[in-house]
């Protein structure tokens, strides 16, 4: 029996799971995977260089200070770059549990991950993201001048990991590195910046000119890093931003994660005691306000535009064994999500400190958020002018209804929103006008049945958002994004020996998104359908498995106008079983 199975058994050994007499434990993969996303770049193209940026080792490090290491610029790698790729590599030492962590340059967020949940000594896996949209930091640390300030040139990463010898004394290991490509850009498909959200990228070819963090400002010296915590829905974290005269274009971009009360929030049933209460947000309990939750961004107080986040499903979550080797949809990239505010640069050319706020409706303790303002200016005008010309934020309606007796009953919460700016900016390009329009229809089902031994949850969130540019009645650009995000979860629960729980699960969750690009005559589509179905039985010891079995079945088709990639992933009894991949629809015929 190799290393990572002896450890596998002493440990369901040490909790009376299995006997000394109990047959052979079977291999387990130690790499873990994320099935979706193609390789960034081609097979065979080698970066012009690379470089390590961080190396560190996450033993007890929960309440310290994020890692730290200063960033020198490679002079034989100078802008411009095709292409630049994010790469963290990360091994676990022993036995541990998920934990999320996020990489900053400067205090801009550009990577919140998840770890996945090591179940033997050796588990090690790779995040690869295209950072190239960051392009305007990474000049900028080129620098000397910049580079050579105080604070300045840093990169940061956050991974709070608490050590116990005795159950869960697994040590990660982190090395953070960038890879910077020239030449010809590779294929359709590698632009492709589908990631479990809405964005409108793919409408501005160029990466911004400049990026401005919308995160804490003591991230270098606080114990909480760079994150924003929200604790409740009037909670509303902010960040004061000077926008430069010329600015003509800016996109807000939003990192999330969900922890403590609403680590499942997508999970949270409505009880009848919640809608008695007035107002809402004063819970006597946690956890049975429903699962509706809407991420949104305000200016000096003004709604400016929101998602309903992706319920991206942790490691830990509804059967452990589902995510072993195998990552679920977004948990290794985590979405990030994108606003375009040009209609509201009408606020903010005015030479004054504005207040960035980001808040979760109806969040309960706690949400880490933090943002990126991505700015483009006129290199040709010292100032342009701006204005908002529409403005339209109806309430979003907002149904609950729940029937409980005891422990059992059901809930359900029905939600729709549609919210419209439209602003113009004259500058050098010409008076340009940009509208946005986004609509939401979100809907969540939750049955409780057999004294609370059977639990079904179905959630889906549909959303649709255009942004629009124009020169009086002449469309110079659209994007046309169609979202949809249905989830599907059955458990069983049955008490066992030693206040164990025996759970039986099964899930299906699938994203949906489909994006219409026209500039001018010029019009492009593109498709994503990335799907998982799991099922399996897993004991429980408190939140910790130390015993399951499940399998995995995870498909991914991204499909434009010139390429198709399709990648199957399925897993069982934490073996990879299957993994192929197809640069050719014709698989999927």
């Amino acid at each position: 029996m190799n290393r990572c199975c002896i450890s596998v058994f002493l440990l369901l050994l040490s909790v009376g799971i299995v006997t000394q007499s109990a047959g052979p434990v079977p291999s387990i993969s130690l790499e873990h995977l994320d099935p979706t996303l193609p390789p960034a770049i081609l097979a065979g193209q080698t970066p012009k260089c690379s470089v390590l940026l961080l190396q560190q080792e996450f033993a007890d490090t929960a309440g310290s200070l994020p890692a730290a290491a200063n960033y020198t610029h490679p002079r034989e790698c100078p802008f411009p770059w095709t292409r630049v790729i994010l790469e963290l590599s990360v091994s676990a030492s022993d036995l541990q549990r998920d934990r999320i962590a996020a990489v900053w340059i400067d205090g801009s967020e550009i990577l919140r991950t998840t770890t996945p949940l090591p179940m033997a000594p050796g588990a090690f896996w790779t995040v690869r993201k295209d950072v190239s949209r960051y392009a305007a930091i990474l000049r900028r640390l080129g620098d000397p001048s910049y580079t050579a300030a105080r604070g300045r040139g840093i990169v940061s990463m956050m991974l709070e990991n608490s050590n116990s010898p005795a159950r869960l004394p697994g040590v990660y290991s982190a090395n953070v590195s960038l890879h910077f490509y020239r030449g010809a850009a590779t294929t359709t498909i590698a632009t492709a910046t589908a990631a479990a959200h809405p964005n409108t990228r793919s409408l501005y070819h160029e990466p911004a000119d400049i990026i401005l963090p919308i995160s804490n400002p003591t991230g270098y010296l606080g114990t909480t890093g760079f994150w924003f915590r929200i604790n409740n829905e009037t909670h509303i974290q902010t960040s004061p931003i000077a926008l430069p005269m010329n600015a003509y274009r800016a996109v807000l971009e939003i990192f999330v994660s969900y922890h403590g009360d609403d680590e499942f929030w997508y999970t949270n049933p409505l009880r009848t005691s919640y809608l008695r209460q007035s107002p809402f947000s004063n819970l006597s309990s946690p956890r049975t306000n429903g699962g509706f939750r809407q991420l949104y961004a305000t200016i000096d107080g003004q709604f400016v535009g929101g998602h309903i986040p992706f319920p991206v499903i942790y490691p830990r979550s509804i059967n452990p064994f589902f995510w072993s080797p195998v990552a679920s949809i977004g948990a290794f990239d985590m979405p990030s999500y994108d606003l375009d505010i040009t209609p509201f640069l009408g606020l903010l050319l005015d030479g004054r400190t504005h207040e960035i706020g980001l808040g979760v409706r109806d969040a309960l303790p706690y949400w880490l958020v933090s943002g990126n303002l991505h700015v483009w200016v006129d290199l040709w005008s010292d100032a342009v002018r701006a204005g908002l010309v529409h403005y339209y934020v109806p309430p979003v309606k907002v149904n609950r209804n729940a029937e409980w007796r005891n422990q059992d009953g059901q809930s359900e919460i029905n939600a729709e929103g549609l919210w419209q700016f439209t602003g113009w900016v004259s500058s050098s390009r010409g008076n340009i006008s940009t509208a946005v329009r986004q609509k939401i229809k979100f809907k969540s089902q939750i049955e409780v049945q057999n004294r609370g031994a059977v639990t079904q949850v179905e959630v889906n969130n549909k959303e649709r958002m255009m942004v629009e540019m124009s020169i009086g009645h002449q469309t110079l650009g659209r994007a046309q994004m169609l979202l949809e995000t249905p989830l599907q979860i059955q458990t069983t629960s049955v008490s066992a020996a030693g206040g164990s729980i025996f759970l039986k699960a099964r899930l299906f969750h699938q994203l949906l998104e489909s994006v219409v690009l026209s500039q001018g005559q010029a019009m492009t589509t593109s498709t994503l359908t990335d799907r998982q179905d799991a099922e399996g039985s897993a004991l429980m010891r408190g939140d910790a498995p130390v015993w399951g079995s499940a399998s995995t079945r995870s498909s991914y088709k991204y499909r434009d106008d010139n390429t198709c990639y399709l990648r199957a992933v399925n897993t069982a009894g934490g073996v990879v079983m299957l993994d192929t991949t197809s640069p050719s629809c014709a698989a999927d015929a």
